[in-house]
């Protein structure tokens, strides 16, 4: 046989397939939402119409993606928030890829905006995160005057970071922002070596401000200084 035969691509789906394609449209349609218990196996293979197998195989595969809860003696239920192993398998695909500094720089500063967009536009709904990330800075503060490490120092600007994609109130952004954030843990780090704090102290309080303020107009200036600081700090 040909190997172009081989790697040939079926018109047809898999029975597996036929389980993960139905089941993602269920929730596409919203038929199926976060935390419904699904059928168990026998129903699902005799109302799609495949083996036990397959369905097993495709449970495994949605599992595995973080989109089912298995449950053992209790059942199978749609995941009631995005799975840790689906956030790995994505902040795996950034190492692949491994972005350089500039294309991190355009990334940040794209979702950085957008997300103080967001934070200004729920501004109603976000007091609980908004007191926490003015905390996150009150701390910081506290800790500029006790000669604080590096690590120190990149633990509470990695919180204040995913504070602030909490206070978008939007689920998508906040893990997206989340699996940049831990990507750049290392450069964060390094943002820290040569210094106390007392920089990315003063771009944290100007997106504060902007929060506070529903400074609309300031937002692209606050984001650029805070993309700004971090990339030069890189070289420093």
């Amino acid at each position: 046989m040909e190997i172009n035969e081989l790697f040939r691509a079926s018109k047809r789906e898999s029975a597996v397939d036929v389980v993960v394609n139905n089941l993602k449209q269920l929730l596409m349609e919203g038929k199926l939402r976060p935390g419904d218990r699904l059928p168990n196996e026998l129903e699902i293979s005799e109302g799609m119409g495949v083996s036990r197998g397959s369905v097993r195989e495709a449970m495994k595969i949605l599992s595995a993606f973080g989109l089912i809860d298995i449950r053992v003696g209790n059942g199978t239920f749609v995941s009631e928030t995005p799975g840790n192993k689906l956030m790995d398998s994505l902040l795996f695909s950034f190492f692949v890829n491994n972005p350089d500094i500039q294309n991190l720089y355009e990334l940040r500063q794209i979702i950085e905006i957008d997300i103080l967009e967001l934070t200004l536009k729920h501004y109603d709904k976000n007091e609980k995160e908004r007191r926490a990330l003015k905390k996150n800075l009150q701390a910081l503060e506290e800790m500029m005057t006790k000669d604080p490490s590096p690590e120190m120092l990149q633990e509470n600007d990695i919180t204040f970071h995913r504070l602030l994609g909490s206070c978008a109130q939007n689920i998508l952004m906040e893990q997206i922002y989340k699996i940049v954030i831990d990507f750049m843990e290392p450069s964060i780090l390094i943002t820290h070596k040569n210094q106390k704090g007392e920089i990315v102290y003063q771009v944290h309080k100007g997106i504060m401000d902007v929060i506070e303020h529903q400074d609309y107009d300031r937002i692209n200036e606050v984001i650029t200084a805070s993309v700004d600081t971090w990339s030069t700090l890189q070289n420093s």
